[in-house]
């Protein structure tokens, strides 16, 4: 059975935002220390260590204080301050140059120039969205809107939804029920999501009652990707967005 039959039915269709619609330039870690270089004057930083510490910090954080805070009591300024402490907990900076840094940091990633869009996006959105209902939902927090609005993606899309602004994150499976009464439909059957992780968009989607698409960053990827998890279809894998046109549309 082909994608497009198998997903003709959709009605809604849902987006992850990070590394889906929009990926940091050169990566978070490279512009971390790219600001501390500019605004601290530091240029011995072991960017290898950095990225490290980076990947632990967001994984630690994510599990003491999941949804940035939301239900921690933490504002995700608090949230991301966590994780530019850890992330330079080896280069012995002052605490008054830890707040420094991630306050400009903070400000740093609101701007759209730190983010590339994906070049296929508006053209694959805007035809999609004379179809379907169009929706993102996205670990993110309230710097989105301004980040989709600052690239000209936010018309595409009927509800924004992130941690900060529903209480609700992925993986838990309440977030894409509330996409789908946004949206209207008689059940989660009728929602596909768009994503590029295994356990936050694949496996939580499914859980949903939802379809799912996956997009990987290359073939290689992809037969990594099937290698690894054999309960996934090949074809709920995509490489591009500008798939998603053949199986929507």
């Amino acid at each position: 059975m082909s994608s497009k039959l198998f997903l003709k039915h959709i009605q809604v269709i849902t987006f992850d935002v990070h590394n889906v619609l929009l990926t940091v330039r050169n990566g978070a870690p490279n512009q971390y220390a790219r600001l501390a270089r500019q605004h601290l004057g530091i240029q011995s930083i072991d960017e290898s260590l950095l990225r490290s510490n980076f990947v632990q910090a967001f994984r630690t954080l994510n599990q003491t204080h999941p949804g940035y805070g939301i239900h921690t009591n933490i504002s995700s300024r608090q949230w991301w301050t966590l994780v530019v402490e850890y992330t330079f907990k080896d280069s012995h900076l002052s605490s008054n140059q830890l707040q420094k840094l991630s306050q400009i940091i903070y400000d740093e990633f609101a701007k759209g120039e730190l983010w590339i869009k994906n070049p296929q996006a508006d053209n694959v959105l805007k035809q999609l969205k004379t179809k379907k209902i169009l929706g993102v939902i996205s670990n993110f927090d309230e710097r989105l809107e301004t980040l989709l609005e600052q690239h000209q993606l936010r018309q595409y899309f009927q509800f924004i939804l992130t941690p900060r602004n529903c209480g609700l994150y992925k993986p838990q499976t309440e977030i894409f029920t509330h996409a789908a009464n946004l949206a209207k439909v008689k059940s989660n059957n009728y929602l596909c999501h768009v994503g590029d992780d295994v356990k936050l968009d694949f496996q939580a989607a499914q859980a949903a009652n939802c379809h799912v698409l996956l997009l990987s960053k290359n073939e290689e990827s992809k037969q990594n990707l099937l290698n690894e998890y054999k309960d996934i279809d090949k074809n709920h894998v995509i490489l591009n967005l500008d798939e998603l046109l053949n199986i929507f549309i």
